[in-house]
């Protein structure tokens, strides 16, 4: 139920940050966002399939976004419209023209680290509710019932504390009922600690939710700089081809 209501948050999360990206594309880049909102729903269903432990990688994710991303912007931004070239030429040169300046690495290093760190999260966490789901349902063996039941005649489990407490027994006996509870407790402890220093460490660059609502801030600045070097990507497209 808590991981479930967690991914939940997450996934939330993604959608707002989808649903700013698409109102960032309108606002500022209209002609774009009818192409481009295909990719940006693509790219946050991958982001949110990865926290979910998809074998994708973000920076697999983050290529295909930047690579179906830029031949719209030649196009449609930077006066590519008319330009014979495929698809598939224009898509070839995005990496090498250094068009969106810094920024697609940056995304990818930003989420790369935050998307980690939620999906390590959510897996330990999963985990975490196994093993109670899994001891919450142990039963005690036949032994341990007829022992727990000798216990009884020990007078301090009847509650009367005059005659002195059975301790060799009562500790016999939880022991052997026990035992195997007793050798889980130091490695709970260790999980539970480790799972506060991995929630501790979620900030900054590692906060899932302060990385996905920068994106599309990020991502408009990506676009601008294309705008910005359009004369000299137009020949660097026509010299590449």
């Amino acid at each position: 139920m808590l991981s479930c209501f967690l991914a939940e948050a997450f996934d939330l999360v993604l959608r707002h940050g989808r649903n700013s990206t698409l109102t960032m594309l309108k606002s500022e880049f209209p002609g774009l966002l009818p192409g481009a909102q295909s990719s940006v729903g693509q790219l946050f269903l991958d982001m949110s399939l990865y926290i979910l432990g998809s074998d994708s990688t973000v920076d697999h994710m983050g290529a295909a976004f930047f690579s179906k991303l830029f031949p719209l912007t030649y196009r449609r931004l930077l006066g590519g419209g008319a330009s014979s070239l495929s698809e598939e030429c224009v898509r070839g040169v995005w990496k090498d023209s250094g068009v969106f300046g810094p920024y697609p690495k940056l995304i990818m290093t930003r989420l790369s680290r935050s998307l980690l760190a939620t999906r390590v999260f959510l897996q330990a966490l999963n985990l975490g509710i196994e093993v109670v789901n899994t001891t919450d349902h142990l039963r005690p063996s036949r032994d341990c019932s007829r022992a727990l039941l000798r216990l009884w005649y020990c007078p301090h489990c009847q509650g009367m504390l005059g005659p002195p407490a059975c301790r060799g027994f009562c500790q016999t006996v939880m022991q052997g009922c026990l035992g195997g509870a007793a050798e889980v407790q130091p490695h709970w402890r260790s999980y539970i600690d480790g799972l506060g220093k991995l929630t501790g460490g979620m900030r900054g660059e590692q906060d899932m939710e302060a990385v996905v609502l920068r994106l599309p801030s990020m991502i408009k600045l990506a676009l601008k700089q294309a705008v910005n070097a359009r004369s000299r990507l137009s020949v660097l497209v026509v010299y590449t081809h």
